[in-house]
């Protein structure tokens, strides 16, 4: 086997090692942010979403948009209200016994110690 043709196929197989990695970690990242937001998670510290009737954990919906692009997202008007813990009346009492306030908050706060997560899930070096 020639040399150039030796090194074509290490280059090939670098390609696809690191493509399934970098792949991996983009499906690990966004299964984690839809974990965090919906039912916390220690990686960011966020408590999810409080449940009374469970309506708003579940009306959040992951979908890719992109082949690189990804949102997480709720129709549920009060969503940012419960987000922000209050609204103009004043805040609001926790009266759920699962999740908290700020899920979204704290999540995007910790998307560095996400990707970390992510790449070390899918066998990357961080």
């Amino acid at each position: 086997m020639s040399t150039s043709k030796s090194f074509k196929n290490q280059l090939k197989a670098f390609r696809i090692a690191t493509g399934d990695k970098v792949r991996n970690s983009f499906v690990f990242a966004t299964q984690e942010v839809r974990q965090s937001v919906v039912k916390g998670s220690p990686v960011t510290g966020a408590p999810g979403q409080r449940v009374d009737t469970a309506t708003l954990r579940n009306s959040w919906v992951a979908e890719f948009t992109a082949k690189w692009e990804w949102q997480l997202t709720t129709n549920v008007k009060y969503a940012e209200y419960i987000e922000n813990g209050g609204n103009d009346l004043g805040p609001f009492l926790l009266g759920s016994g699962v999740g908290g306030f700020h899920s979204v908050k704290l999540t995007r706060a910790n998307w560095d110690r996400i990707v970390e997560f992510a790449a070390l899930r899918a066998g990357a070096k961080v």
